[in-house]
């Protein structure tokens, strides 16, 4: 599957992060559950989640002249990881992390996962770049208790013109 869209690159980058970011409930429970998602979380569903989404107008690139002209796009993308207090996760080296600690360890995860899988972006779905544009300091946020922090994701992509 060849990316055509932006809401395409975002469901990659979820599938991707989905099929390779261990779900930090699973030490907990076997149940899988769609924790990774491209929508607001609802203030009822289990944490921790994850969040893709898109910030900001995306940048395209005309290559070529013609009516049927390659067109490279990128977008940035945040990915949002939320967890709710009392929540602990035992890291490797046997310490539990929990709130900021844990959004942390997260944010760094995430960008080795997407990082890792770059062969994977390009030749499935047609990501042919990828730039860590830094992380943001976990905080709780007033109004919903939960911890929270994002990465920030460049990702670039070629919409090129049918028959090509």
């Amino acid at each position: 599957m060849i990316i055509i869209n932006d809401r395409e690159a975002i469901n990659a980058i979820k599938k991707v992060l989905q099929d390779s970011l261990e779900d930090p409930r699973q030490q907990y429970t076997n149940t899988d559950r769609p924790w990774i998602h491209t929508d607001e979380p609802l203030s009822q569903a289990t944490f921790p989640r994850i969040q893709v989404r898109k910030r900001g107008p995306s940048v395209a690139d005309i290559i070529g002249i013609g009516e049927d002209f390659p067109e490279q796009r990128a977008i940035v993308l945040d990915v949002q990881m939320w967890s709710k207090d009392p929540f602990k996760w035992k890291g490797l080296d046997s310490v539990y992390l929990e709130n900021e600690e844990l959004i942390k360890e997260w944010e760094d995860k995430i960008w080795l996962v997407l990082k890792n899988n770059q062969s994977t972006l390009k030749a499935t779905y047609g990501i042919t770049g990828l730039a860590n544009l830094g992380e943001e300091d976990p905080y709780l946020e007033p109004d919903t208790q939960l911890y929270t922090g994002s990465i920030g994701i460049r990702i670039w992509y070629f919409i090129l013109p049918t028959g090509c």
